[in-house]
């Protein structure tokens, strides 16, 4: 039985990425993109990946960079949702100490 992903896979896992992404599934996230590095690599070592051509290729890593721009729009939602998190409980601690609790 052959294991190794063919470029469908890769584009699947891709695709699965970003539905964990939009649900806020960080940890799946985590998981599929080291699978997929994984997974990439070994398709570029096999048959497949030596056969593969130019613009499968490049479609592939374009697919990848859209998703990079998807996952860092995430983190900049990610930190500005922790900075505003972090404004109102420094709001709060200043209210309890004007008021005395």
């Amino acid at each position: 039985m052959n294991d190794t992903p063919v470029l469908a896979d890769l584009f699947d896992q891709l695709d699965a990425m970003r539905v964990a992404l939009h649900a806020d599934e960080l940890d799946g996230v985590e998981a599929l993109l080291n699978r997929h590095d994984r997974d990439v690599r070994a398709f570029l070592h096999a048959d497949g990946g030596r056969n593969a051509g130019y613009d499968a290729l490049a479609t592939l890593l374009r697919a990848q960079l859209e998703l990079q721009q998807d996952m860092q729009a995430a983190r900049e939602q990610a930190r500005i949702r922790m900075q505003s998190t972090q404004r109102a409980d420094r709001a709060a601690r200043a209210y309890l100490s004007v008021v005395g609790g």
